[in-house]
């Protein structure tokens, strides 16, 4: 079990500009916030006076589902020799 957090209103981010909405998951990308950031979040003591996020514990997937959907990478263009054209006179 981990502690997932998500959206309890409509609001936009200041950090970023991200406008979550009601029950989105925050940070919407995954990146790592800092503590007191999200206990302020969580907690009311913002600018805005509001509690914006909750918490929620949630059940970690197994690995395979994750490497599944995980989005596969671009095949890779590569060089290949060319031969020079040589051009008669």
């Amino acid at each position: 079990m981990r502690k997932a957090y998500f959206s309890l209103r409509e609001w936009r981010d200041n950090s970023d500009g991200h406008l979550y909405r009601e029950g989105e998951p925050f940070p919407f990308d995954g990146r790592e916030i800092p503590k007191e950031r999200m206990d302020s979040l969580e907690n009311g003591h913002n600018r805005a006076g509001l509690r914006l996020i909750r918490a929620e514990e949630v059940q970690d997937e197994p690995e395979e589902v994750r490497k599944e959907e995980a989005p596969e990478k671009a095949p890779v263009a590569r060089k290949t020799a060319t031969k020079k054209r040589t051009t008669k006179k």
